[in-house]
């Protein structure tokens, strides 16, 4: 990945990730905004929009998450003060309520995942100028949980142990990631891969 690259370019064309687990597909009209479709025990469509600026930082988040009977919004925005949290609900998923109880929680610096979505650990290793070289980073993320939308603060650590494999831990499952040459997830054993 080059010094120069932006979060703009670092995308810069539409992609596609196929799921490998259940049937499933993202599709992600880089950098604005992606949907997935994904069938498995509870079936969803999901669509959101992002405003990432040149350093790969999600400023502004929307998805909008619906199965068959209901659906869920989220709006997350990060202010100079720290982030506001918006979420809404119909129907009954059983699952746990959208958003976050207290936006407070989320650190003002959070890196921000959607969850089984690859184009945002991609954006992570960009923000964070990953290389073999520099070791684990850990830092203050929020990571939303697909397809309930609740907002989970906590910390992650990003470790890119080779220039093309990333390992991840601290807010859920360890996962590794296979990266393509300019940084963008190719591959999650036993998840997704990138369709060419």
């Amino acid at each position: 990945m080059t010094d120069t690259m932006t979060a703009r370019t670092l995308l810069s064309g539409p992609l596609a990730w196929q799921r490998t687990d259940v049937v499933g597909t993202e599709l992600v009209l880089a950098p604005g905004g992606g949907t997935a479709v994904v069938h498995g025990a509870l079936p969803y469509a999901m669509t959101w929009t992002a405003e990432v600026d040149d350093d790969a930082v999600v400023r502004e988040l929307s998805v909008t998450c619906r199965g068959g009977g209901w659906s869920r919004t989220l709006d997350l925005r990060r202010n100079a003060g720290g982030w506001t949290c918006h979420a809404a609900e119909s129907g009954d998923a059983g699952l746990p309520a959208p958003g976050c109880a207290d936006p407070a929680a989320i650190p003002e610096d959070a890196v921000l995942r959607v969850t089984d979505s690859p184009v945002f650990v991609s954006w992570a290793v960009r923000r964070l100028a990953l290389t073999a070289e520099s070791g684990p980073v850990t830092v203050p993320s929020a990571r939303v949980l697909v397809p309930s939308l609740a907002v989970v603060p906590s910390a992650t650590t990003y470790h890119l142990v080779s220039p093309k494999r990333l390992r991840v831990t601290g807010d859920g499952p360890a996962t590794t990631y296979e990266l393509d040459p300019s940084g963008v997830v190719a591959y999650q054993p036993g998840r997704l891969r990138l369709v060419r």
